[in-house]
């Protein structure tokens, strides 16, 4: 992450389409972080077999062996990456994400009056009616935001 909060993605050799797959994809959402980081989880703990992360720019099927990513627009790029670095890598990004600052003049809608994480979590939990797998985690609060 550099002074302005950006993050960049440097050129990962073989896993760069994946890389390109949390720039674009995951992007500075956390909302969404926390859904790749749910679906992550439900494998791992067998709660679903397979679970598939519908972005905007890639495709990703998730299973305990690995994780494919498919670019939606370009057929010849397509990566198939071990579930444990792709979780790895996934991790890690939110721990970047969540030591980014809010950019200047952002107005926050959902549950301004709670930290951005809680707001987050919030929604997250009000929406899928379930705690978030990651609770306890990576930074992520045990308890708060209810």
């Amino acid at each position: 992450m550099d002074e302005t909060g950006s993050i960049d993605i440097e050129d990962y050799g073989p896993y760069a389409i994946y890389a390109a797959f949390l720039q674009l994809d995951i992007n500075y959402s956390f909302a969404r972080c926390l859904d790749a980081l749910q679906m992550f989880d439900d494998v791992a703990t067998g709660r679903s077999a397979r679970e598939v992360y519908p972005g905007e720019v890639h495709s990703a099927v998730i299973t305990k062996q690995s994780v494919i990513v498919q670019h939606l627009f370009l057929d010849d790029r397509r990566v198939e990456v071990p579930f444990n670095i792709a979780l790895e890598a996934l991790e890690q990004f939110a721990v970047l994400l969540l030591s980014r600052p809010l950019p200047p003049g952002a107005v926050r809608v959902y549950r301004p009056d709670l930290p951005r994480l809680h707001g987050e979590l919030h929604l997250w939990e009000s929406t899928w009616k379930r705690p978030h797998p990651y609770r306890g985690r990576l930074g992520i609060p045990t308890q708060g935001s209810e």
